[in-house]
């Protein structure tokens, strides 16, 4: 038998399974045990050691532990970025592996803003947890701060999470502010910037959320990163204009856009009940589009997702769903009701 080949006992005998490799991928044990050598002054069973079988068995019982566990494995440690390097080798993780997909993978988030308390967002957590949720379609969930690591610990494994917010640098005394290191220390993938909310009632600036963008990418969070006209501006003919604006400030600081969603969102049609029909929302995602391929680059244009968000509910999801330049939705107040799970699913 070569060195270095673990074996298993069956009915026949000892069968060669794997490699000291078999071992490799579990940094834990790795680093916590040394890996058994043949000794021939030991006691074997079939010429295997007692060690060897021990260390076969472990690596079993653990891969059979996360098969059973997912969740404990994968959501509920991933708010510690100690216990996510530990089960980074494993076969699935919570995050999307289809970011450089030309294909453009629908994509749906949802944002509670201030809303929610732990009763609320169990029951949340709950309906999502129990529906079924169109699997094409990537969901990503904007929490509020105080309850992300108790929305990650209940929320399906395969939904991201997303800080509603985040400063533009890693730390420093700026009282109230969060920053994109914390966001994903308790288990956030995602931030939301840009937000109509935060440049109207909080005065951000297009050059200051731009910055807030280049340092949370810089950080390893993926973003969405939202632009938008006001009423006033659209009744003057000016939405090209102003999201082509809000999109130049983007693109000064952002040089790699692969975990970058747009988000398009008419300021007059959020939380309004007004909504902007199928064919304008299009005419808007198209001109971003064009733009971007003659700002940006043709492949970013191509593989870019540009969310829709206004006032979206599971009665006008599947026509909006239906344009080709809409590639999912950034939902409010709609986000908080059983109706989500429809609005997920618009493309079914």
């Amino acid at each position: 038998m070569p060195p270095g080949v673990l074996t298993k006992l069956n009915r026949n005998g000892i069968q060669c399974i794997a490699s000291v490799t078999l071992l490799q991928r579990f940094p834990y044990h790795r680093n916590h045990h040394t890996i058994p050598t043949m000794d021939q002054n030991r006691p074997t069973v079939g010429g295997v050691t007692a060690e060897v079988l021990k260390a076969v068995v472990s690596q079993a019982l653990l891969g059979k532990f996360t098969a059973v566990f997912p969740k404990l494995f994968k959501c509920q440690w991933k708010t510690y970025e100690g216990q996510k390097k530990f089960y980074a080798n494993f076969s699935t993780d919570c995050t999307d592996s289809n970011s450089n997909n030309m294909s453009r993978k629908f994509c749906v988030g949802g944002n509670w803003k201030m809303n929610g308390d732990q009763k609320s967002i169990a029951e949340i957590a709950k309906t999502l947890s129990s529906a079924a949720l169109d699997p094409n379609t990537e969901v990503v969930i904007g929490c509020p701060a105080i309850y992300l690591m108790y929305a990650r610990n209940l929320l399906p494994c395969e939904l991201g999470l997303a800080g509603q917010n985040a400063y533009k640098v890693a730390k420093g005394a700026f009282t109230g502010e969060i920053s994109p290191a914390m966001l994903k220390d308790i288990g956030a993938d995602w931030v939301i910037l840009g937000h109509s909310e935060r440049r109207a009632i909080f005065g951000e600036s297009d050059a200051l959320i731009a910055e807030k963008a280049e340092h949370a990418l810089a950080e390893g969070l993926k973003v969405i990163a939202c632009i938008g006209e006001t009423l006033e501006e659209r009744e003057a003919g000016k939405t090209n204009e102003v999201v082509a604006r809000q999109m130049c400030a983007y693109a000064q600081k952002i040089k790699d856009w692969k975990n970058v969603v747009v988000a398009y969102e008419p300021v007059w049609a959020i939380g309004t009940g007004k909504t902007a029909t199928p064919d304008q929302a299009q005419e808007v995602h198209a001109f971003l589009r064009q733009w971007l391929s003659d700002n940006i680059s043709k492949e970013v244009s191509a593989s870019l997702r540009i969310q829709y968000g206004g006032s979206v509910t599971a009665a006008n999801a599947k026509e909006l769903a239906k344009k080709p330049d809409i590639d999912g939705f950034l939902v409010g107040g709609a986000s908080l009701k059983p109706e989500f799970v429809d609005i997920i699913n618009a493309r079914q």
